[in-house]
Order: structure tokens, then C-alpha cells, then sequence
């Protein structure tokens, strides 16, 4: 087994459920060196989720015999000279709200248990597919992706704390070393939010900048993709090799040495733990001893009222989205997703469009107060993972959601009780790829995964 194969075992200072699944970019060159064949990467990621999913849970189903398959081909393809993509032979798991043709999607619901298999990738997989990319399975959920009905999925940091919500089992699984790349999705917080608690990188693209097909909706106005790698470089690497071509490309001149970092005084961050602080802070520290100026900005718009809109907007659509559930068995639905349908239903077109109208008003004045090329950094979350299976505080994440633009996690620190702790980068919608490319350049100098080397 070569030094790049998934679930490196985890430092002496760390649990055993934690490890290093490797590098995209190690994984891809080494298959094309003929170092590494995509049939024992598989099979180490598969050895890997033997080792520890009865103690972490991220697997909602395996597709190891269609792996296997799967990576037998991509062998004979790699010995003919033929290379898929730049995902080539790389393992990757799919958040159980997405289709994946052959099986079903049951969104962690009771309401969906006899789903049938879908009969089409959703348009991520299929994209991953084309780029090289092998399915190792569906990684568990919260029900519907809403923050209630937490699946079994536990913090390979802490298997008596939450990994976050809603894209659990994707981030768990990262994190544990079973898979070097995931997907998950984020309508508030759900993509950001795991990362953070699990200490692996992420990256969530611009609202709408990856098309939807085939994902299970929720709130359509803010439903997005994301994607999970040990390090935020692998989450973007991946970005980076399923990014439409679309979508506006990042300059071709390198970025300036000085890039401006905002810090938002806001008194939503007033919330955040001493320890939470401290690592923001830390990053912050960092960059400006590398040359990047720090600013302080007062958000032109109270982050709370961001908060409202994007509630506003999310349970009016979920309740026109999901209003069936509304007559499902009392047991097969939370009672919070209830409510939340419930207060939907309630609201009017008018103050949804109002709702709309604030949110863009927002995202106008925020881009007019930035200094061109800024970057805002951010924390994830008031606190790090907290104990039990409830999935932590979204609301530090959500108006940047609601925003549109990409999120960069990855993460900077660990606590004293051993908890990761990250930070979040955000820009404007639409700078996808440029952002991207920066976001890695401030995290090369700040973000530490746990144990990785």
C-alpha cells in the first residue's frame, strides 16, 4: 500500500477514527505514475470504512461491488492511455439527498423508507463520473437536510459529539479517512457547518453556479452543492474539475500579493466562544504577518436581518415544496420540519418577494462596501462541536448563504478539549473560481488539518 492510499492512521495526539484520506492531487498523480491503481485506492477506502463506520456512521448505503467494478474500468481505461478526468480512479461519497442512478434517495426520512432506486445520476455525480471519479455510496443526512431528525453519523473527533448538519455522514466520512472527497449540500448551513466540526476543508460554490438536477429540494432559492476534501485545496480541486465552463473564469494574471481581509463587527459574532474568537483572530494574525491588510467593516446590513429574510424565504418554499408532508404519520415527519411548513404556509407571496427584495438589497450594498478582490473571514459557528446529536447553530453561516456567493471552510486550530476549529472565507456570487484560487493562497498559510502532513 503506497503512502497515499486513504485512511492514514491518525497521530498519536488524535482519535483513531480520525485520518488522512490523501491529497486529490497526490491520489490523481500517482495513478498516472502507475504508483497506485484506482482498484486499491477502492479497496483502501473500502478497508478504511470496515475499520471504523461502526463507530462513526457516515454510510447510509454502500455501493462497493459497483466500486469495484467501476475501478476495474477505470484501470483498463488508465493502461490503454485513456484518462477519464481529472477525478480519475478518486473515490467519492454522495450525501443521501442526491440521485444516484440505482439507488434510492431516502433523505433521512421515514417518509421516503421505500423510495425506489433513482433512475438517473443527479447532474453533480454525473459530472463527477465524467471527470473520473468513482461512488463509493449515499452518506447519511439529517431528514430532508432541515436540522431536526439527526442520523446516526458521529464526530470522528468525538463520537459523543455532533459532526454538524445537515450533510453529516459526508463530512464524517472525510474526516475518518473513508473517502477523500464528498458532496454534500447547504440551504443555511449544512455544508459549512460539518466542515467546520469535523475539521476538513470545504467548499460551496455560488448559489445556482452548479445546476440542481437531481437534487431533492428544499428551499430552491438557496439549494446548492458542496463539496468536502481533507484540506480545502482538495475540496477545490474537485470544484475546479466539475466547474461548468460557464462559469467566469478566474484571471489570468496571478492575484495580488495584498489581498484585503474583512472582519465583520457584527454583534451576531459577539456570540462566538472565547475559543472561536481566538481562532479567528489567530487566522487573522497570520495573514497580515504575511503581508494581507485586515480591515474592519461594520456589515452595511445588520446580519439579523439577513437571518429573517433567509427564513422568510426558506419556509415559504419548503412549504409549497414539501406541504405533502404535512399529512404523512405524525412519527415519520419531525416535529419541527412541521413547523416549519407550517409557518411557511402562512406567509404571503408579498412578504416572500419582500423577503427576495432585502436579501439582493443586501448583496448590492455589502459588494459597493468591500474593497475590490476582498475576501471576508469569518467564523463557522458560535461554538466548536457541541456534545450530543443535535447539529449546532447555523445562524454565523446563513446570511452568507442567503448572499449567494462561494464559502471557503477549512481548519486553523483545535481546541483544548481536542475539537477542531475552522474558519470561513466568503465572497461575492459569481467570483467562483477566482475566489477559489485566493481562498486556497490565504489557506495555505493559516489552515492546519488535523493530523495531516
Amino acid at each position: 500500500m503506497t503512502s497515499m492510499t486513504a485512511g492514514r492512521p491518525a497521530p498519536p495526539d488524535l482519535p483513531a477514527t480520525v485520518a488522512d484520506p490523501g491529497r486529490i492531487a497526490g491520489l490523481a498523480a500517482e495513478q498516472r505514475s502507475g504508483g497506485l491503481t484506482a482498484a486499491a485506492l477502492v479497496d483502501s477506502c473500502l478497508r478504511r470504512i470496515a475499520e471504523v463506520e461502526d463507530r462513526v456512521m457516515a454510510f447510509r448505503q454502500l455501493a462497493e461491488a459497483a466500486a469495484r467494478v467501476e475501478a476495474a474500468s477505470c484501470d483498463a481505461e488508465a493502461e490503454a492511455g485513456h484518462w477519464r478526468g481529472r477525478l480519475h480512479g478518486i473515490p467519492v461519497a454522495i450525501k443521501d439527498v442526491l440521485d444516484v442512478a440505482g439507488m434510492p434517495t431516502r433523505a433521512g426520512s421515514p417518509t421516503r423508507a421505500d423510495a425506489p432506486p433513482a433512475g438517473a445520476d443527479a447532474w453533480i455525480v454525473g459530472a463527477l463520473r465524467a471527470a473520473g471519479a468513482i461512488v463509493l455510496g449515499k452518506a447519511h443526512t439529517t431528514e430532508f437536510a432541515f436540522f431536526e431528525r439527526p442520523p446516526p453519523t458521529r464526530n470522528p473527533h468525538a463520537l459523543d459529539h455532533t459532526p454538524g448538519g445537515s450533510s453529516s455522514g459526508p463530512a464524517a466520512a472525510v474526516a475518518a479517512g473513508m473517502a477523500p472527497v464528498a458532496v454534500g449540500t447547504q440551504t443555511a448551513g449544512s455544508v459549512s457547518r460539518p466542515a467546520a466540526f469535523c475539521g476538513i476543508g470545504a467548499f460551496k460554490p455560488s448559489t445556482l453556479a452548479l445546476p440542481g438536477y437531481g437534487m431533492l429540494p428544499f428551499a430552491p432559492s438557496f439549494d446548492t452543492p458542496g463539496l468536502y476534501g481533507y484540506r480545502l485545496a482538495d475540496a477545490v480541486a474537485v470544484f475546479q474539475a466539475i466547474a461548468p465552463p460557464y462559469l467566469a473564469p478566474a484571471p489570468a494574471t496571478e492575484a495580488p500579493d495584498e489581498v484585503p481581509v474583512v472582519v465583520l463587527d457584527d454583534p451576531l459574532h459577539e456570540e462566538a466562544e472565547p475559543e472561536v474568537a481566538r481562532a479567528l483572530a489567530q487566522a487573522a494574525g497570520v495573514l497580515s504577518a504575511n503581508g494581507h491588510r485586515i480591515l474592519r467593516l461594520a456589515p452595511p446590513v445588520p446580519l439579523g436581518r439577513i437571518l429573517d429574510a433567509h427564513r422568510t424565504v426558506m419556509e415559504y418554499e419548503l412549504a409549497r415544496v414539501h406541504e405533502g408532508l404535512q399529512t404523512a404519520p405524525l412519527d415519520d415527519v419531525a416535529l419541527a420540519l412541521r413547523e416549519a411548513i407550517s409557518r411557511g404556509g402562512w406567509i404571503e407571496a408579498a412578504g416572500y418577494r419582500q423577503a427576495q427584495a432585502e436579501i439582493a438589497a443586501a448583496r448590492q450594498q455589502l459588494a459597493a462596501a468591500l474593497p475590490p478582490g476582498a475576501v471576508l473571514l469569518l467564523p463557522p459557528a458560535p461554538t466548536p462541536a457541541p456534545p450530543g446529536m443535535a447539529t449546532g447553530d447555523p445562524r454565523f453561516i446563513i446570511p452568507f448563504t442567503a448572499l449567494g456567493g462561494p464559502i471557503a471552510s477549512f481548519n486553523v486550530d483545535r481546541s483544548p478539549a481536542g475539537l477542531p476549529l475552522g474558519v470561513m472565507l466568503a465572497g461575492l456570487p459569481g467570483s467562483d473560481l477566482a475566489f477559489a484560487r485566493t481562498a486556497c493562497r490565504l489557506a495555505d498559510l493559516v489552515e492546519r488539518p488535523p493530523g495531516a502532513v
